[in-house]
């Protein structure tokens, strides 16, 4: 059996946002790292993973939203826009391949600039007005005083304005690229990493049990001591602070030690993650062919998930939907699954004709330099 874990770390330093944040830092670093040592074009794909991380954020909420939530959606279809309240790890997925999909087919184009004093203006209004409507609809900053939901905007306002350099902003349209953007090396470069960052998401889930699955027997392997009498998704905030069971404190962690037995799906999905990286990693120093990471994490990603997804709730005001007795990410596991298929068939047909994806990415820049520098030593 393992403990409810909470930690206590203020209104603003929320676990969840700084372990997702610091996945994605971590996560591009380590692909931009990997793509400097195998040669690819560093510029490309940071516009990649820029458009990846933007739509799949953007589809994380709002895929959420209608496939788990459609009843609240109906009744506040706003909801969509609220960005930061909650997120689905399949529709950010589903997100990041249409942003993936759209960078292959349009790029940006600027069309005008905004001078640098508007600009100022703007920008700091956008911040502050963003920040203002996190705070006002975001239910872990209920307890804030009128002065901090005013004065913290004014702040990120303040930031916004500064950030504007002297050349202000740019607005751009989306532009048909003349040549397609290849993908299918930068996303087995992605795929390489993303376990790795994958880690930190999932930690972040289950520091804030968003993810409650089944009721368990006691001592079942893997199960949570979840506190009794509490809803499933209720704020473990909120359950901390009116527990009185058993609990060992240390420090801003908390074990609580419930009986009410339940599966945490984040905290499975993190232990396997855990593993999978680690196989990954193994491989970094080695040269295996183009799109065998897409394979490796799609066949055993895929499988696992749509086991675990058995563990989900079934009855109550916090059960999933099913469609077709399967839940939404059951049914892109098995596209996944399908998908991984089809790039093993794909690789095979490569080695065929003794053709490398990565070949489609590689820095002109670099090879030319390369290229040089062999000519000089060889003379």
């Amino acid at each position: 059996m393992l403990p409810y874990v909470h930690i206590s770390a203020g209104s603003f330093l929320q676990p969840f946002g700084l372990l997702v944040a610091t996945g994605v830092i971590i996560g591009t670093m380590l692909a931009v790292r990997r793509a400097r040592k195998l040669g690819y074009d560093v510029d490309e794909l940071n516009s990649f993973i820029t458009w990846m991380l933007v739509v799949g954020f953007i589809c994380g909420h709002v895929l959420d939203d209608i496939f788990y939530h459609p009843s609240e959606v109906l009744k506040k279809p706003w909801k969509l826009l609220m960005l930061w309240d909650g997120l689905s790890s399949f529709g950010g997925f589903t997100g990041a391949l249409i942003g993936v999909l759209m960078w292959r087919y349009f790029k940006l184009k600027e069309i005008a600039r905004i001078p640098q004093l508007p600009a100022r203006i703007v920008s700091a209004l956008g911040a502050a007005g963003v920040v203002h409507l996190v705070l006002q609809n975001a239910p872990q900053f209920a307890q804030l005083s009128d002065t901090v939901h005013y004065a913290v905007p004014a702040v990120a306002g303040l930031f916004g304005a500064t950030s504007v350099g002297p050349g202000g902003i740019g607005l751009y349209r989306f532009e048909r690229r003349k040549t397609l953007g290849a993908i299918f090396a930068y996303v087995d470069l992605i795929l390489s990493v993303f376990p790795v960052a994958w880690i930190f998401g999932r930690s972040g889930c289950s520091s804030v049990h968003d993810h409650p699955g089944a009721l368990a027997h006691k001592g079942a392997l893997f199960a949570v001591e979840y506190p009794r009498g509490f809803p499933p998704g209720m704020s473990p905030e909120v359950v901390a602070r009116s527990f009185t069971g058993p609990r060992d404190s240390y420090g801003i962690i908390e074990f609580l030690h419930g009986d009410a037995y339940r599966y945490d799906l984040g905290l499975l999905e993190l232990m396997f993650t855990i593993v999978l990286a680690g196989l990954l990693a193994l491989t970094w120093h080695k040269k295996v062919p183009t799109g065998s990471y897409i394979a490796a994490a799609s066949l055993t990603y895929a499988p696992v998930r749509f086991a675990m997804d058995f563990l989900r709730i079934t009855d109550g005001d916090v059960a999933d939907p099913r469609y077709g007795g399967l839940t939404p990410a059951q049914w892109e596991c098995t596209a996944l699954f399908v998908w991984g298929v089809y790039v093993v068939i794909r690789m095979a047909g490569n080695r065929r004709r003794g053709f490398d994806p990565a070949s489609l990415v590689m820095d002109a820049r670099a090879s030319k330099l390369s290229l040089e520098t062999n000519a000089t030593a060889a003379a």
